[in-house]
C-alpha cells in the first residue's frame, strides 16, 4: 500500500510539476538577455522600445569606416575628431544621458555639413553580464544614439550601427572606473558610394 502511495504521489508530482505555482509577472528570458516585450532586463527604461532597425549592426556594406582622427581629408578629420566624441552610459542602461545629448546634436550638426559622409554607431559594455547580453545591451546602445540622429534629421541611410558588446574594452580593468569608460558608443567615419 505504501507503494502504491509514493508511486501514485511521484506521478502527480511529475504531472503538475512538483506543485510549482507560475508566476504571472514573470518574465521569461531569451537568449539575447530581453524580456518578452524586447526591452533588456534591467535597463531601468521601463519601455518596450527597441532602438535601431538592425540588432546587430552592419547595414551600410561597401562603406569603409575609420576613426574620425583618421579619415583622409585632414580638415574633415581634424572636426570630426573635436566633434564625434565618445558617448557614456550608466550600468546595465541604453538610456541617453543629458549630458550626452549635446555630443550626439554636434554629431548631426556634423553629419548635415558632410552630407557624403556616412557615421556608424558601434556600441560597447563592460565585461559584467554574459557575452550575449551584451552584445544586445551595445546594440540597444548604438541604435538609442542612431535614433536620436535620425529624430535630428540625418538620413537613416546614411548611419550605421553594430555591436561589439564586451569584447573591445577601452580601458583593463575591474574597476568602476575602468567599467564605466567600457560603457560607451563610439563613431566612426567613411565615404558613402
Amino acid at each position: 500500500m505504501l507503494r502504491v502511495l509514493i508511486a501514485a504521489l511521484v506521478i502527480s508530482m511529475v504531472l503538475t510539476g512538483c506543485g510549482k505555482k507560475e508566476d504571472p509577472n514573470a518574465t521569461e528570458i531569451n537568449p539575447w538577455g530581453l524580456s518578452d516585450d524586447g526591452a533588456i532586463l534591467g535597463s531601468g527604461s521601463g519601455s518596450d522600445y527597441m532602438p535601431g532597425d538592425m540588432p546587430l549592426g552592419g547595414g551600410l556594406s561597401g562603406v569603409n569606416f575609420t576613426d574620425p582622427s583618421q579619415y583622409h581629408d585632414p580638415a574633415i578629420a581634424a572636426e570630426a575628431a573635436a566633434t564625434l566624441r565618445t558617448l557614456y552610459f550608466k550600468y546595465n542602461s541604453y538610456d541617453i544621458q543629458s549630458a550626452e545629448e549635446a555630443i550626439i546634436q554636434g554629431a548631426a550638426a556634423f553629419m548635415k555639413k558632410y552630407p557624403k559622409l556616412a557615421l556608424r554607431c558601434e556600441g560597447h559594455c563592460d565585461e559584467r553580464g554574459t557575452e550575449e547580453y551584451n552584445m544586445a545591451l551595445g546594440s540597444h546602445r548604438a541604435g538609442a544614439v542612431r535614433e536620436y540622429l535620425i529624430n535630428l534629421g540625418v538620413p537613416s541611410e546614411r548611419i550605421d550601427q553594430i555591436s561589439y558588446g564586451e569584447s573591445l574594452p577601452a580601458v583593463q580593468g575591474r574597476t568602476e572606473e575602468a567599467y564605466a569608460k567600457n560603457r560607451r558608443v563610439e563613431f566612426k567615419i567613411g565615404d558613402m558610394r
